[in-house]
């Protein structure tokens, strides 16, 4: 089932909580389980919103009966995916007011991951994931992995990084080697192509 209403949580988060009735029974059943399922998960593991939406995803899920219910009690019908996303807002306004840590804690990190993933995007900072490929020499090293996808992506390794002391002795001990590669974007001229291009610099190496 698709849980389109989540989306309403990050927007609770920034909005004054406003005087809401009693919840029912059947609410409070909900919102009680949900917490109670959150509180089971390692808040401190939770390093993205991808995986901050799967707790969301994966609770709401176990209890999709009282959901259903609690929509048939609000006469809701569960295909108006604007009420639906309606009723997540108000479940989430429940799940705060009767203090709920784990679900505030799992939604500031959801809401700081994408924050920081916006900011990142802004100033060009990223990472890939992948596998030695080879080493270019190109006026700079660049460090040439394949993606996922099997894409070659070129790095330049313009100055020391951690994980650098590793390529001291050549790329041939480590091809095929699953690493993490961060990067930064950077403007630079490249004399054969008489003209100032955009390149990866590479932050960082993680052997995975």
């Amino acid at each position: 089932m698709k849980l389109f209403f989540l989306l309403g949580f990050c927007i609770i988060l920034t909005q004054n909580l406003f005087a809401q009735s009693a919840p029912s029974e059947l609410e409070k059943k909900l919102t009680d389980s949900i917490c109670t399922c959150m509180t089971q998960v390692n808040v401190d593991k939770i390093n993205s919103k991808k995986e901050a939406v799967a707790v969301f995803t994966d609770c709401f899920t176990k209890h999709t009966d009282f959901l259903m219910k609690l929509a048939t009690e609000k006469n809701i019908d569960p295909t108006d995916n604007a009420k639906m996303r309606d009723l997540g807002i108000e479940i989430g306004k429940q799940l705060l007011n009767q203090n709920c840590a784990a679900f505030t804690k799992i939604s500031v990190k959801m809401v700081a991951a994408e924050t920081e993933k916006s900011e990142n995007a802004e100033e060009g900072i990223g990472s890939t994931t992948g596998k030695i490929r080879r080493i270019d020499m190109k006026g700079f090293n660049y460090i040439v992995a394949t993606d996922k996808s099997g894409s070659e992506k070129s790095f330049l390794w313009l100055r020391q990084f951690p994980g650098s002391e590793k390529f001291a002795n050549g790329v041939t001990g480590l091809l095929g080697k699953p690493v993490k590669i961060t990067w930064h974007e950077l403007e630079v001229y490249l004399p054969q192509a008489k003209g100032y291009y955009k390149v990866k610099e590479i932050t960082a190496v993680d052997f995975l």
